[in-house]
């Protein structure tokens, strides 16, 4: 029999904005030997047993389409339990699963009233065992979180502590929770890293305000909570607020980024007492207090996704290694329980980032976990159509492009091969290859004699409208993605063995080909479209032109960069298909010197302008009028450059040589020290100039046969540890 065979949903009716806390105090006739609860409670949950709080993750247990999945995470609370009584109580708050307004909120929505499934596995020293699970002696009352939305923020109130003490005596407004029969998502175990506090800021600057107000300065922005240490009167009130801009006077700017969101902590009056919230998070650099309490102690508590941070970049030059720590910065903030957007305005897994940022993510991180979990939301949210939307989990249904564009849906497609290619797991294309084909029939359905006219396009690329791309038409990025869609189902349908499927793919992909060159290349000019970098780059890139065109268009797209100020013009689907393009036809000197420029649009800019995690909009620091959340990841395609280009290791478990390793040595770097992870472990690439040569050093973990290409020449060798190579500079 399973663990959830007895155990029962049980609900809890909702006491205003007040949230509840579910409890049962059960006795145990020796003390056990081993003890595993298994737990999901929704919206978010926190377990106490004895009064001591078990979760290692934070809002757990984790966002999904509850109708489709919940999570249930699995705690050992051996350590927890005594022979006797014990005290089970579980503390409930919203997330995603019930947004309502008061402060801000992004959407409103609810999947109900607050749930629990629990179920405690008790085995004792002489083999007998025990099993509690959640039925009709489980009890619920007002619980201290007087407020929760993952948007608006949370009010505690640290004097309703009747919850703690023992059922029997009364302190609480216990009643009988009820048996929920209504419909719920399959249970599975979470799978994803968990999502706890990894850092813990101390402000780099106390400020008083005139009013009196006190603002702490972290230093950086970050994703997380605020923590605070009182002391005062029973019933005094700190007032937090969080953000990542300030007003001229010096309090929080909250315009880009959901206003009003904020904290109240109400105090018991009981010495020192040490609080933040549980059940929603912010991103921000500064916090913004008001009490008349004592404050002992203010933190940033930092979090996002356990995933191993198996990158490492690190080179002679400054204004690299800057870029390179925002984009990681703002990486870190959006990994949450999926990858988000921002970690306040909106919080929402859009999917466009997850592959076209994917490579650089899985150069910094070992994020396969968490991207199978995304790829899970994805199925889930799949509708019969073959629609994937653009936000999965899809917990607000958006209208046109913003529910339904192809370079969003098309990481249905696309993030299934960028993982076999990481990480060679066939089983993983296998399990989503429905997925993906479902989606390109969608796409197929919605082609018109084989251009694809609808979504968002090239979004918020420079000189953008407030929701239309402003250099390059849509049907030519939704057009370029389907026929890479349609030769990655290709590719994918051959490692798969599938023939037949293999050889429509090709057919398919070749068609759409014809259709793009035939709607938008102009063979007067060498031109796809308008001549935007946006369309020549992702046409370059994917090979789209006919060989005799591509020295021509690559030469179109190097003088509208020139005639630009050597800057890019691309926005979130296109800045990537720009870098890429680029260093595909060897021209990884003009990234070298975009690189180094600061002033708009470039990342020297956002770095020049104090940025500490990358931008939404390339001019979104502006010391004058910054605009929109500061804290995205969207636009940071120069990992992928500075791992695969700069540092030249490029992995591939679908190749024959599964690691290739081709640096580029632009002017202005002296050295580069890079290392991620690959199908054959760790790989390490140290190159510096000497005088007349520069010294390249390969270090792998294990034996692998790699490709090395330096300078235009390569050469198949199988490398044990570490080798060395010189290159005469030209």
């Amino acid at each position: 029999m399973g663990i959830w065979s007895q155990a029962k949903w049980i609900t809890a009716k909702r006491y205003g904005k007040q949230m509840p806390v579910f409890g049962r105090d059960l006795f145990l006739k020796k003390q056990p030997a081993k003890a595993e609860i298994h737990i999901c409670g929704l919206g978010q949950f926190a377990l106490f047993v004895e009064g001591k709080e078990v979760n290692e993750g934070v809002y757990e247990p984790g966002w999904t389409n509850y109708r489709k999945t919940c999570l249930y995470s699995t705690y050992d609370v051996t350590a927890f339990l005594n022979r006797g009584k014990n005290r089970l109580r579980v503390m409930i708050g919203n997330g995603m699963y019930h947004v309502d307004g008061e402060r801000y909120v992004k959407f409103t929505g609810s999947f109900g009233d607050p749930l629990l499934i629990m179920a405690l596995c008790v085995t004792y020293e002489d083999g007998t065992a025990e099993e509690f699970v959640t039925d009709g002696e489980w009890s619920c009352c007002p619980g201290p979180v007087m407020m929760s939305c993952i948007y608006g923020g949370e009010d505690y109130d640290a004097s309703v502590c009747g919850w703690k003490a023992a059922i029997s005596e009364g302190k609480a407004e216990w009643i009988p929770a009820a048996i929920y029969e209504g419909p719920v998502g399959a249970l599975k175990k979470a799978g994803q890293p968990q999502v706890r506090i990894q850092k813990e800021l101390q402000a780099v600057e106390v400020c008083r305000l005139k009013d009196g107000r006190i603002r702490y300065d972290f230093g950086r922005n970050f994703a997380g909570r605020i923590k605070i240490k009182a002391a005062g009167e029973k019933g005094q009130q700190v007032i937090i607020t969080p953000g990542e801009l300030l007003l001229g006077d010096g309090s929080i700017n909250q315009e880009f980024t959901g206003d009003p969101h904020y904290y109240v902590y109400t105090l018991s009056g009981e010495g020192e007492e040490t609080w933040m919230p549980r059940f929603t998070y912010y991103g921000q650099r500064y916090a913004l207090i008001r009490t008349d309490a004592r404050i002992l102690e203010v933190t940033g508590q930092e979090q996002y996704a356990s995933c191993p941070e198996t990158g490492y970049f690190k080179c002679s030059n400054e204004m690299y290694n800057r870029i390179h720590e925002i984009i990681v910065g703002a990486i870190r903030s959006n990994m949450q329980s999926v990858f988000t957007d921002c970690p306040h305005r909106e919080k929402l897994g859009w999917l466009e980032e997850t592959h076209l940022i994917g490579p650089g993510i899985l150069a910094d991180f070992d994020a396969k976990k968490l991207f199978e979990k995304i790829l899970d939301d994805m199925e889930d949210s799949q509708t019969p159509e073959g629609l994937v939307p653009s936000i999965c989990p899809e917990f607000v249904q958006f209208d046109l492009g913003f529910r339904d564009s192809p370079e969003w849906g098309s990481a249905s497609v696309l993030l299934p091969w960028y993982l076999y290619k990481k990480y060679g797991d066939m089983q993983l294309l296998e399990k989503h290859y429905g997925l993906s084909e479902r989606y390109v029939a969608y796409l197929l359905s919605k082609a018109r004699n084989g251009i694809l006219n609808y979504g968002l396009g090239d979004w918020l690329d420079v000189g953008h409208y407030p929701s239309h791309p402003a250099n390059t038409p849509i049907p030519v990025t939704a057009t370029a993605i389907l026929y890479q869609d349609l030769t990655v189902m290709a590719e994918t349908a051959g490692v798969l063995d599938r023939k037949e499927e293999e050889e429509h793919y090709r057919k398919l992909a070749q068609d759409c080909r014809k259709a793009f060159n035939e709607a938008f290349f102009y063979p007067l000019s060498k031109n796809y479209a308008n001549g935007s970098q946006t369309a020549n780059a992702m046409a370059l890139f994917l090979e789209l032109p006919e060989e005799e065109y591509r020295e021509p268009v690559l030469q179109n797209l190097e003088e509208d960069i020139r005639l630009k100020g050597g800057h890019f013009t691309g926005g979130d689907v296109g800045h990537p298909y720009i870098l890429r393009a680029l260093a595909k036809y060897g021209r990884n000197d003009i990234i070298a010197e975009n690189f180094m420029k600061t002033d708009f649009p470039s990342y020297g800019y956002q770095v020049s302008c104090n940025a500490t995690t990358l931008c939404e909009d390339w001019d979104g620091p502006n010391p004058e009028h910054p605009v929109m959340s500061q804290n995205h990841f969207m636009l940071g395609a120069a990992e992928e450059w500075f791992y695969c280009s700069l540092a030249g290791i490029r992995a591939d478990a679908s190749a024959r040589e599964r690691i290739r390793i081709q640096p580029c040595f632009p002017e202005g770097v002296d050295w580069v020290d890079c290392r991620t992870l690959t199908p054959a472990g760790m790989c390490r690439v140290y190159w510096e100039r000497k005088e007349e040569y520069i010294r390249v050093e390969v270090t792998l973990e294990k034996e692998e046969r790699i490709c090395l290409s330096l300078n235009g020449e390569e050469e198949i060798v199988k490398v044990q540890g570490s080798l060395e190579r010189e290159v005469r500079v030209k």
